[in-house]
C-alpha cells in the first residue's frame, strides 16, 4: 500500500513542477516585452540604426578621396621616367584602402536593406556582406600591407 501511496505523490509534485515551470517561463516572457519597451533599448537602437547611415556615408566619402590618391598615383607613375618601387607599393596600398572601402559601403547597404536572403545568392550574400568576411579580409591585407 505504501508504495501505491508514493507513486500518487511523485505523480502530484510533478504536477506542480511544471506549473511552476509553466508561470517562470511566462514571467520571462512578460520581461522580455517590457524590455523591449524600454525607452533606452530604443534610443539604443535608434543610434545604432542612424551610426550605419554614417558608416555608409563615411565609407562614400573614403571611395571618392582613395579613388582621387589612386588617380594621382597611377599618373604620376606612368609620367615618371625612373619608376620607384616605393611608387609601387603607395598604388598598392591606396587600391587596397579604395577596396575596403567600396566593401564597407556595400555591406552596410546590404545591412540597412533588410533584404530577404533565401537561395544560393542569399546564401553568398550572407557569408559575404552580412557576416562581413570580405571587409574584414580587405582590412586586414591592408593592416597587413603597411
Amino acid at each position: 500500500m505504501s508504495s501505491l501511496f508514493e507513486d500518487t505523490t511523485a505523480g502530484i509534485s510533478t504536477a506542480d513542477d511544471t506549473i511552476s515551470t509553466t508561470n517562470t517561463v511566462f514571467d520571462h516572457a512578460r520581461k522580455t516585452t517590457a524590455a523591449f519597451f524600454d525607452p533606452g533599448w530604443q534610443l539604443a537602437m535608434t543610434i545604432e540604426f542612424y551610426f550605419q547611415y554614417a558608416v555608409i556615408a563615411l565609407g562614400i566619402f573614403g571611395v571618392a578621396a582613395n579613388a582621387l590618391v589612386l588617380y594621382a598615383l597611377v599618373s604620376y607613375y606612368t609620367r615618371e621616367t625612373k619608376k620607384r618601387a616605393i611608387n609601387l607599393l603607395m598604388i598598392n596600398q591606396n587600391l587596397l584602402d579604395l577596396t575596403s572601402c567600396v566593401l564597407l559601403v556595400i555591406t552596410f547597404s546590404v545591412k540597412v536593406s533588410n533584404v530577404y536572403l533565401t537561395g544560393a545568392l542569399g546564401y553568398f550574400l550572407c557569408i559575404a556582406f552580412v557576416s562581413e568576411t570580405s571587409t574584414n579580409t580587405i582590412l586586414y591585407s591592408s593592416i597587413i600591407n603597411l
